[in-house]
């Protein structure tokens, strides 16, 4: 329907490559708002808009891949790092500013996880791109780009970590739960209701 390529090309085609690309997983947003509030055929001139604006702002070398129901995989090889961001930044522009044939009033958003890789398989670089891309979906309208190295890398100040209060009046459980949490989230802890509320 779209015109990108689908699931089964990538499980048959590219999963067990190895690639030199920015890798980047692009989620449209409420996607299931807009088919329950508008009907299947809003939602499929949804889908087909977003993605003409994907492949109005990459190249042809580039490969846009339906991952699931409403999130695509975006391999674009030999690019480097700063165009990989900048063309994110472009595409998550676009699509917002985008108008929808027929629904003027109707504005949509994607959250957006890349990364970059060098000679790696690319269902690695897909796992981490789909990692981030969670991150992103904590705000929406979101680019998060991270790196293997590194983890999670600012993008033009357009990137942050989701805050947790953590509180409990066991320093035990709060070490436990600040464990669990502190990879992915900016940790807050309170050791009783009194400092909770004072902090909050």
């Amino acid at each position: 329907m779209t015109g990108a390529y689908n699931r089964r090309y990538f499980e048959e085609k590219i999963r067990k490559s190895t690639v030199s690309a920015g890798v980047a997983m692009i989620d449209l947003d409420d996607f299931k708002l807009y088919n329950d509030s508008f009907g299947h055929d809003t939602g499929d001139v949804v889908l087909i808009t977003f993605v003409n604006i994907i492949k109005n702002c990459t190249r042809k070398t580039d490969m846009l891949i339906r991952y699931g129901g409403d999130e695509f995989l975006l391999v674009m090889p030999d690019v480097t790092e700063e165009v990989f961001h900048k063309k994110l930044q472009t595409i998550k522009r676009r699509v917002h500013e985008a108008n929808i044939p027929g629904y003027t009033k109707l504005q949509i958003s994607i959250s957006i996880g890349g990364t970059l890789c060098q000679n790696e398989k690319i269902e690695a670089a897909v796992a981490r791109a789909d990692h981030f891309m969670y991150q992103a979906k904590n705000n929406k309208n979101m680019v998060v780009v991270g790196q293997r190295e590194n983890g999670l890398n600012q993008n033009g100040g357009d990137v942050h970590k989701q805050k947790i209060l953590v509180v409990d009046d066991s320093e035990m459980n709060r070490e436990i739960l600040i464990t669990m949490l502190e990879d992915d989230f900016d940790i807050i802890v309170a050791e009783n209701g009194r400092v909770c509320l004072e902090l909050l």
